[in-house]
């Protein structure tokens, strides 16, 4: 039996605000008048599959939310005005950017790695999308507020943040909570 952590994506309730987890990992803000969109390429299908239960979890889901695309799988919520806040909270300018203040949530740090986090010969690595840019810099930040600190890896199996240590890969399955459905070694086992 699996025991979870009383401050991870288990004991929460999903909200909107677990979306930033998915931007973390390379997914992209769409606006359409007065809504907007959340998606990003995985290059698995269990991910893909995952993501869109978890939009739907949060009234965001749409039939269309897999698609096939250049690179393995598109992953996009349904267009919605509940999402303008949180698209308009992560601009600045033309580009996209942590907002003032951000705090990862648990469910966030759980949708972060289901769209990047994998196993690697030294740990457990929560990829982004560029290196050194705000947004990667922001990930390190909050996994050290999460007492998961990690070092950041720029090339080589990256760009992302790598957990290493029995320790800190048990705290982060403790967060992360089960795995999905067919996540297999991408999800940290909380006894590896």
């Amino acid at each position: 039996m699996t025991q979870h952590s009383l401050f991870g994506a288990a004991a929460s309730e999903p909200t909107l605000v677990d979306l930033d987890g998915v931007v973390l990992g390379g997914g992209l803000w769409v606006r359409q008048g007065d809504t907007a969109r959340l998606s990003v390429i995985v290059a698995e299908r269990w991910r893909a599959d995952a993501l869109a239960a978890e939009f739907a979890l949060r009234d965001v889901g749409t039939p269309d939310a897999v698609v096939r695309a250049e690179g393995g799988y598109g992953a996009r919520s349904a267009f919605s005005a509940n999402l303008a806040g949180s698209a308009t909270r992560w601009s600045l300018g033309a580009r996209q950017g942590p907002p003032p203040g951000f705090i990862l949530s648990p469910g966030g740090l759980r949708l972060w790695a289901i769209v990047s986090g994998r196993a690697d010969p030294a740990g457990y690595l929560l990829g982004t999308a560029r290196p050194d840019d705000a947004v990667h810099l922001a990930c390190g930040a909050q996994l050290s507020r999460l007492g998961l600190g990690a070092v950041s890896i720029p090339a080589r199996g990256g760009p992302g943040w790598r957990v290493t240590s029995a320790k800190r890969i048990r705290r982060l399955a403790e967060l992360l909570g089960d795995p999905p459905t067919d996540a297999g070694t991408d999800w940290p086992l909380p006894f590896a």
